[in-house]
C-alpha cells in the first residue's frame, strides 16, 4: 500500500490497488503510468494579453465546491452569509509595508486568492488572475477620543463582515487595517466560502506570520513550495468522477436513510415562513476542558474519535428535543484525501448525512459505538444529499430536500492560534447576521476547551432559545461521558 500512494504522489496519478495486485511488476506499473500520465490534460492556456497584474493568466474548471459556491451566492437573499471574516488584533510595534508584502506575497502563492469565478458553458471555470500588490486600505482611529474608538471598530469590523465578496467580479479576498492605539492594530480579513474552509484558513495564518517575520526581516522566505493549486485540485476531481461509483453510493443511501425522517421537528419560537429571509445569528459557547478532556477518554475507551463522541451527543439532544426516534444531519467533511492536498488553499470540504437511530434510548457508550460505526460508513461512501436527492424521492414517495436543516461540523483541523513575530496575536471569528442552513453546531478545539458556535435562523428562533440549547448539550456531554466512563 506505502508503494502504491507514494507512485500515486509522485505521477500525480491514480494507480489502483486492484491494478498493483493483477500485475504486481515493474512492466505492468511502467505501462499503466505511461498511459495515466501521457493522458493528463494540461491546463488552458493563458489567455492573449498583457502581464497587468489582475489580468487573466489563465484558466482552468471550477472546483465542485467553487461551483457551488457560485450557484448558490447568486441566489442568496444576503449573499455575505458566505463570508468567512478574521478579525485578527496585533498588539506591538507593527512594520505595516512588512505586512503588506507578506500578504502580498501569500496572494502570490496561492491562486485560490487571485481567482475569479465566471459562467463557462453549462458551468462555471475559474479565471486565475496575475498577481500584484496587495490592496490594504489603512484607517487610522487614535485621533479619536478613547471612547469612541472601540464603537468605531465595532462598526468598521461590522461593515467588511456585512459587504459581501463577490467571488465572480474580483478576487475572494477583503482586507482593512485599523490602528485603535499607538501599540495596537486590527487586520480585518474576509475571505469567500468558495476559498477556503477550516483548514484553508489555518494554512492561511501560519503562512501569513512566517511571511510577515520574513519580510520584516527583510529575508526571503522559506516556505515549502505549494503542491496543489486549486485548478490542479479541479482537475483532479474531473478524473476521480465514476458514474458506477456513484450509483454505488447511491444505493447505501437508499439503504441508510431508510425509515429516517428527512427533517428534525425541533419546536420553533415561530411558524416557518414560505419564504426564508436569510436572516440569522450566531450563540458561541464553550465546552470546559473537564468535559472535553472526558469525551477524548471515551473515545480512547471505545476506539473512536472526540467528533463521534460529539456527534452522538448531538444526536441525542436532537432526538430529545424533537421527540424522534431516529434524525440525522449534515456532517461537514475536510476531504482532503492527499498528501499534496494539505497545502492546497481552497475550499475542499464536501458533506455527507449521519443518521442516528434510537438517539434517544439506551446507553451514551451503545450510542457512541453506533454512530462510530455509521459514520464510518457514511464517510466511506460520503456525497452530498443534494446528489442523492433525487433517488431518495423515487424510493420514498416522498419530498426530499436538497440539504438537510440541521449540521454538524467538528473542525479539528482548524488553528487559529498564531502569533506574527514580534506581536502579540488574537483571532476572532466574525459572523455576518445570516444563516446558511437553519441550525448549525459547530466545535473547535482552542488549548484545553472546545470552542463551540450554534449558527441558526432567526425567522424560526430567538438568540434565548438557542443559548438554552447550548447549555443543554454542554451538560448532556458532562453527563453522559461521565457516567459512560464510570460504568
Amino acid at each position: 500500500m506505502r508503494l502504491v500512494n507514494q507512485v500515486r504522489e509522485e505521477f500525480g496519478t491514480e494507480y489502483p490497488m486492484l491494478s498493483f495486485y493483477q500485475e504486481p511488476t515493474l512492466r505492468a506499473m511502467t505501462a499503466h503510468l505511461t498511459e495515466a500520465v501521457g493522458a493528463t490534460t494540461p491546463d488552458a492556456a493563458p489567455a492573449p494579453g498583457d502581464d497587468l497584474p489582475g489580468t487573466v493568466e489563465r484558466r482552468a474548471p471550477a472546483t465542485l465546491q467553487q461551483a457551488r459556491f457560485a450557484t448558490v451566492h447568486a441566489g442568496h437573499r444576503l449573499p455575505q452569509v458566505f463570508n468567512v471574516a478574521l478579525r485578527l488584533t496585533l498588539t506591538g510595534t507593527l512594520d505595516v509595508p512588512a505586512l503588506r508584502t507578506a500578504l502580498t506575497r501569500l496572494v502570490e502563492r496561492h491562486e485560490g486568492l487571485r481567482t475569479r469565478l465566471a459562467p463557462a458553458g453549462d458551468g462555471w471555470e475559474q479565471q486565475v488572475l496575475r498577481p500584484g500588490p496587495v490592496d490594504l486600505p489603512l484607517e487610522d482611529l487614535t485621533a479619536r477620543p478613547a471612547g469612541e474608538r472601540r464603537a468605531a471598530l465595532d462598526r468598521v469590523s461590522a461593515e467588511v463582515t456585512e459587504t459581501p465578496v463577490d467571488p465572480t467580479r474580483g478576487t475572494p479576498m477583503a482586507l482593512r487595517l485599523l490602528r485603535t492605539a499607538d501599540d495596537t492594530w486590527v487586520l480585518l480579513l474576509v475571505l469567500h466560502h468558495s476559498a477556503c474552509d477550516g483548514w484553508s484558513v489555518s494554512l492561511l495564518l501560519r503562512e501569513l506570520a512566517a511571511l510577515y517575520g520574513s519580510a520584516r526581516q527583510g529575508v526571503p522566505d522559506t516556505l515549502p513550495d505549494v503542491e496543489c493549486q486549486p485548478a490542479a485540485y479541479a482537475h483532479w476531481q474531473q478524473e476521480q468522477a465514476d458514474e458506477a461509483d456513484e450509483d454505488r453510493k447511491v444505493r447505501f443511501w437508499l439503504r441508510a436513510l431508510d425509515g429516517v425522517p428527512f427533517t428534525v421537528g425541533l419546536p420553533l419560537d415561530r411558524p416557518r415562513p414560505d419564504s426564508p429571509s436569510g436572516r440569522g445569528g450566531a450563540v458561541p459557547f464553550t465546552v470546559p476542558a473537564e468535559v472535553r478532556a472526558a469525551v477524548e477518554r471515551l473515545a480512547r475507551q471505545r476506539g473512536t474519535t472526540p467528533f463521534v463522541v460529539t456527534a452522538a451527543a448531538l444526536g441525542r439532544l436532537l432526538a430529545r428535543t424533537s421527540g424522534q426516534d431516529h434524525v440525522v444531519f449534515n456532517i461537514s467533511y475536510a476531504n482532503r484525501e492527499r498528501r499534496a492536498f494539505e497545502s492546497l488553499l481552497a475550499c475542499t470540504i464536501t458533506g455527507f448525512a449521519l443518521p442516528v437511530r434510537d438517539g434517544a434510548a439506551g446507553s451514551f457508550t451503545a450510542l457512541t459505538d453506533r454512530v462510530a460505526r455509521t459514520a464510518v460508513e457514511c464517510m466511506d461512501h460520503a456525497l452530498p444529499v443534494r446528489r442523492i436527492a433525487p433517488a431518495l424521492r423515487e424510493h420514498t414517495g416522498i419530498e426530499v430536500p436538497d440539504r438537510l436543516d440541521v449540521g454538524f461540523a467538528y473542525q479539528s483541523s482548524l488553528d487559529a492560534e498564531v502569533e506574527l513575530p514580534g506581536l502579540t496575536t488574537a483571532v476572532e471569528d466574525l459572523a455576518p447576521a445570516a444563516a446558511r442552513t437553519e441550525l448549525t453546531f459547530g466545535l473547535v478545539p482552542a488549548g484545553d476547551e472546545l470552542r463551540g458556535f450554534v449558527e441558526y435562523s432567526s425567522d424560526l428562533w430567538d438568540r434565548a432559545t438557542i443559548e438554552g440549547w447550548t447549555r443543554a448539550y454542554v451538560d448532556l456531554l458532562r453527563e453522559e461521558t461521565g457516567r459512560a466512563l464510570d460504568d
